[in-house]
């Protein structure tokens, strides 16, 4: 198809979600619209036009550049090698209380998919594999290896402008990985069968989120200039400085 492009790429090569995402994010050429999403996805018919109009709604809001973002449904396979797309209307807000001690030690925050009862058109971070907004979107950064990255990815949306909302339906479905029973998805980590490059990539990215969050620079890479990492925080409920996990302006 004429209008679609690919950039092979074999591990150990480019491991890791930010330069990945970095590669992909070389082939935006201008369009309205910018979409981020993970291997192992499926798609609703006309998911894209239905989430053009939500983007839309948002905007007749007054939110400018609205983020869709949440967590997507679930899929997986039956023992005859079929899918099954889970069938839920359940549109999930983001907390980050399940291990508060993450965010203490290393600035980074354990992610988890909550209900949403307060009703908040507003999230506290981004799904990695679920994200749609306007065009152009910020320049991923490549240090990132894995955990952090949706964080790192919100609070830098954040500070160029952009505003945290819930789709108002669920377009899309993903195979998540199952760690303690990693057959029964039939997937596998690149990055797991290279440890020594693996872990080397990991203190990279650890070294780069403390880095962000404790300094919060401003540069393509980082922050950046229409809103502060600290207004950040308070609106989803972080402490930077403390590393505290506290009460959000947002959601609660």
């Amino acid at each position: 198809m004429p209008n679609v492009k690919v950039t092979l790429s074999q591990a150990p090569n480019n491991l890791g979600m930010g330069i990945g995402r970095k590669i992909a994010h070389k082939h935006y050429n201008d369009e309205d619209y910018y979409v981020q999403v993970d291997a192992h996805t499926r798609f609703n018919k006309n998911w894209d036009r239905t989430y053009i109009n939500q983007i839309k709604y948002y905007q007749a809001m007054g939110i400018e550049k609205p983020i869709l973002t949440c967590y997507p449904k679930n899929y997986w396979y039956l023992e005859d090698g079929s899918e099954f797309l889970e069938n839920s209307l359940n549109v999930t807000l983001i907390s980050f209380h399940e291990k508060p001690e993450l965010f203490k030690n290393f600035r980074f925050t354990s992610q988890s998919a909550m209900p949403n009862s307060s009703g908040s058109i507003y999230t506290r971070s981004v799904s990695g594999g679920s994200i749609f907004t306007v065009g152009p979107f910020i320049e991923p950064n490549s240090k990132i290896l894995a955990g952090g990255e949706e964080l790192v990815i919100a609070a830098r949306a954040y500070t160029h402008g952009y505003d945290l909302v819930l789709p108002r339906s669920l377009e899309i479905w993903h195979l998540y990985y199952n760690h303690n029973v990693p057959e029964i998805n039939k997937r596998r980590l690149a990055w797991n069968d290279y440890p020594e490059i693996t872990n080397g990539l990991d203190q990279v990215s650890q070294s780069e989120i403390k880095r962000l969050f404790l300094n919060a620079p401003i540069g393509e890479e980082e922050f950046g200039t229409e809103r502060t990492l600290e207004e950040f925080g308070k609106f989803v409920g972080l402490d930077f400085v403390n590393g505290e996990i506290v009460t959000s302006e947002c959601c609660g």
